[in-house]
């Protein structure tokens, strides 16, 4: 009876999380309350054990990195540093139809590299871009579709703070999965950009294209202008993958790099400026890490209740390959579609991890994989975080951003589907 009454109130508990949840409570409190509740129902596991884990988990030197690249992103904002690099991607990639529509997909990637978030990506972009492509002929509802779909490149590109959540939550070579994220994001921008350049052809988006023309010269310029920002990634992605720095060595290195050039050339002229931006970045890790932390205790309370095991096993209990892999593709993209990324990483990886091991997929490929399907939940409802953030930059109903943005969402899950079938195609993952 006694277990009987212990299951209950579990079970009840787990219902009342859920319900909160469904109802728009934040995802911190609701993680809160099942901790809690938790540490007070399961004898082996006193509240103490909430004080020493959360200690421990923020102990780790990768998460210095992650406020650190969120400063270098904001300190490019604050000295206008962005305008150079949107300058930069029109010259490069603006002659192909669709111009401008080209050029937010292209400037994702690049503003991806150096912030890592794919929300300061999709903020960014969506206030510099978005007006011009309206005014280039641009559907409203579509440029802001457009600009939520390449902020998905933030989670897979470097230096991707989700990519350092997942490896130091997991033990998996952050300079290794920063390698593997490259060509997957790659191909992301590229399957957008050509979504993008074969709508526009059909209609009448970037009417302008053409004084945005293929001009050596132009583009050459364009890109000295930009040495700034350009030269943040060269440092960032260089020392890191010829192995000079650690990620977290790399970003303090950006952010004394972007603060010493950004004062010589008159960018950055003035201490509010520097203030603004490490305001930025402490409120955004405030928000990032209790999320963090109570995700990972959550996945401890589900361990020692055997969930994990329960469903992984159901998984491999499939006929076949393939069957396990389309169950796994299923679950990331539900699951992707419901939960924030730091959520999603701590609850649904572990449960794939043991299948993704039976295919053959090794730990850095696996990561990025699963990664891709986080990112693909940025524009899925109901979550679809980039979607909101895009909807309240431009004032234009949710649903209609999310619906606008099917063919991207279309091609992101097709270049998903073939790195997942074929992890080959990733040559820069390890063999």
């Amino acid at each position: 009876m006694i277990e009987l009454g212990f299951t209950t109130v579990l079970v009840g508990l787990a219902l009342l999380c859920a319900l909160l949840f469904v109802f728009g409570m934040p995802i911190l409190l609701v993680f809160g309350l099942w901790v809690v509740g938790f540490h007070l129902l399961v004898p082996q596991f006193p509240m103490t054990n909430m004080a020493i884990e959360s200690h421990a988990e923020l102990q780790n030197f990768a998460y210095v990195a992650i406020p650190l690249f969120i400063l270098v992103g904001d300190l490019i904002h604050e000295g206008n540093i962005a305008d150079d690099l949107i300058a930069f991607s029109r010259q490069t990639i603006g002659w192909l139809p669709g111009s401008t529509g080209n050029t937010a997909l292209s400037c994702s990637a690049i503003f991806s590299a150096i912030t890592g978030s794919n929300t300061a990506t999709t903020a960014a972009v969506g206030k510099a871009l978005h007006p011009p492509m309206v005014d280039e002929g641009y559907d409203s509802t579509y440029a802001a579709a457009t600009v939520a779909a390449g902020g998905t490149v933030g989670a897979i590109i470097p230096p991707s703070i989700l990519l350092i959540i997942y490896g130091v939550l997991f033990g998996v070579s952050i300079t290794d999965l920063f390698i593997a994220g490259i060509v997957p994001g790659i191909a992301m921008v590229g399957g957008m950009v050509a979504v993008n350049s074969y709508l526009s052809s059909r209609t009448t988006y970037g009417v302008s294209s053409h004084d945005f023309e293929f001009r050596p010269a132009e583009i050459a310029l364009s890109t000295w202008k930009a040495k700034l920002g350009l030269g943040t990634i060269v440092i960032l992605l260089g020392g890191i993958f010829l192995g000079f720095f650690t990620p977290s060595e790399a970003s303090a290195v950006a952010v004394v790099y972007i603060l010493l050039t950004g004062i010589l050339a008159r960018r950055i002229d003035g201490l509010d400026q520097i203030v603004r931006a490490c305001f930025t970045s402490l409120l955004l890790i405030g928000v990032i890490m209790p999320v963090t932390v109570f995700a990972v205790l959550v996945q401890q309370n589900l361990s020692f209740l055997g969930v994990q095991t329960v469903v992984s096993d159901a998984i491999l209990r499939l006929d076949s390959d393939w069957a396990i892999i389309l169950a796994m593709m299923i679950i990331m993209l539900i699951t992707g579609s419901l939960l924030s990324s730091v959520p999603n990483i701590v609850l649904t990886a572990p449960f794939l991890t043991p299948a993704a091991m039976e295919l053959g997929l090794d730990p850095v490929t696996w990561g990025v994989l699963f990664m891709m399907s986080d990112a693909i939940g940025f524009i899925t409802p109901p979550y679809g975080l980039n979607l909101y953030v895009i909807s309240g930059l431009t004032d234009i109903d949710y649903m209609k951003v999310a619906y606008a943005a099917l063919p991207h969402l279309l091609v992101l899950i097709g270049i998903w589907t073939a790195f997942f079938l074929v992890p080959e195609l990733n040559v820069l993952a390890p063999g």
